[in-house]
């Protein structure tokens, strides 16, 4: 098993129990990976745990959710295999003491809704996963069936030949040095490519401009499986999240601040525009996806939020952890905020076309002012007029990668030819976020498949004997 995190301990737990002896090669030193950064949403429909709040579900209707959220655009074969399995795994998990927060599930929370709700997550986020985690693994460990090697890192596969049968892996210790480890199947269970800023750019097509997901996300995994003959999938389904401030102007930039952008939370007094000056999105919309997909247009996936001292005093604060004291304080402290006496400076100051900006201005105001808005926003409750200006820049991120390792439905990894790679299997965020998502954020569709994807292979499709 090459990485221990969601997907790499039920994989090893249940594995385990089948009889087989198994490897852990992880690269941190730690087992859990992701989870630590985690806010372990997970989704299934058909759980006792909805059941016994009286709600009827089943994964047929998980999979139609998805499939109407991303607009047809997951991976129905493998969409299919992950929610119809993905009960049992949730199941699995609170008989063995995970809790849920206690007003879930719900319908939705940062993305589109489902029809029911079945999306829900822990206390401590990902970490109530992994504690749970940890406990069934650790039987296993201390009767010898499972042995971890942490701070090791897997280098490459040993395999016949390329496209032939995978035999082990090569894996760098703690003391430098390599050592092959043999074995009848290899799991690729080692996360995606988010910290890998060349990596990132090559396969998703844009600066990774956020400093957001877990340290160890090198993408070794997808490197290892496509030196052995496999190949990538779901690229043209790259998809930034909206809502980052980010700490500086520098790439990557550790995310400051996030945007209330949820009309349901506080209705937007501010406008957004784009680098020409434009406004690209109604600003009130109640869809996440809309305004996530209308982000990814702008250049470098990048906005502004624009208002005027008059909003900036009288408007509910823009970011939930912060107080508008705060908001005020942050314009003389961090690059990304920008304060400017006239709107034409405020364009010199972050860049925005001057023009474009002023004229965007005036269109807003005759709307606000009319009450009839090109974009067809209904809350513009104050005109942008009375100096001082702000601008906020706002970028797009990423916590999940979009593109993946190419599986079958036997989660055997494949070659050009679609022909599974002996012995080579994957799971996890290594096989990206388009495979259970495709073009959309669907809540509960990464941390979940990764669970049942490592249940399912050490429960059944790995070869023990």
């Amino acid at each position: 098993m090459v990485g221990g995190g969601n997907a790499g301990i039920p994989c090893a737990i249940f594995a385990a129990r089948r009889g087989a002896k198994v490897l852990i090669i992880e690269a941190a030193g730690q087992v859990g990976g992701t989870l630590f950064l985690s806010s372990g949403q997970m989704s299934a429909g058909g759980t006792k745990f909805q059941k016994s709040k009286g709600i009827d579900d089943t994964p047929q209707e998980h999979f139609d959710d998805v499939m109407r959220i991303s607009q047809g655009t997951a991976n129905p074969t493998i969409l299919r295999l992950a929610v119809e399995n993905a009960p049992a795994t949730v199941d699995w998990l609170f008989d063995a003491g995970f809790e849920a927060r206690p007003e879930h599930p719900v319908m939705g929370s940062g993305h589109d809704p489902y029809s029911k709700k079945r999306y829900f997550w822990g206390m401590e986020g990902g970490l109530s996963i992994l504690k749970i985690l940890e406990k069934e693994l650790a039987p296993e460990i201390a009767r010898g069936a499972v042995t971890v090697l942490t701070q090791t890192e897997a280098t490459e596969l040993i395999q016949q030949r390329p496209g032939g049968a995978v035999m082990g892996v090569v894996a760098v210790g703690p003391d430098k040095m390599a050592t092959r480890h043999l074995g009848k199947s290899v799991v690729l269970t080692c996360g995606p490519y988010g910290s890998n800023a060349r990596m990132f750019e090559e396969i998703e097509g844009v600066r990774d401009f956020a400093d957001t997901v877990y340290p160890y996300s090198q993408g070794a995994g997808i490197t290892m499986a496509l030196a052995a003959g496999s190949y990538l999938r779901g690229q043209q389904c790259h998809q930034p999240l909206f809502n980052a401030i980010l700490a500086d102007l520098e790439v990557p930039s550790p995310l400051l601040v996030r945007l209330t952008s949820d009309p349901a939370t506080r209705q937007p007094w501010e406008i957004w525009v784009n680098a020409r000056g434009e406004r690209f999105v109604r600003e009130d919309t109640l869809s996440y996806d809309e305004r996530e997909k209308a982000l990814l247009k702008q250049p470098d996936e990048r906005c502004w939020i624009v208002f005027d001292d008059a909003i900036l005093k009288e408007s509910p604060s823009m970011c939930r952890q912060w107080t508008n004291g705060e908001l005020i304080d942050a314009f003389g402290t961090y690059p990304t905020f920008t304060k400017a006496a006239s709107l034409a400076e405020l364009a010199q100051a972050t860049g925005i076309d001057a023009a474009g900006l002023a004229a965007t201005v005036a269109d807003y105001n005759s709307a606000q002012s009319s009450g009839n808005d090109k974009l067809g926003r209904k809350h513009m409750p104050r005109p942008i007029e009375t100096g001082p200006f702000y601008a906020v820049r706002m970028q797009g991120y990423y916590l999940l990668n979009t593109a993946g390792v190419a599986i079958d439905a036997n989660l055997r990894v494949l070659d050009h030819d679609d022909k599974p790679i002996p012995n080579l299997y994957g799971a996890g965020e290594m096989l990206g976020m388009a495979a259970f998502q495709g073009q959309s954020y669907c809540g509960g569709m990464s941390v979940t498949p990764a669970l049942t994807f490592g249940k399912i292979l050490g429960e059944r499709l790995l070869p023990i004997g």
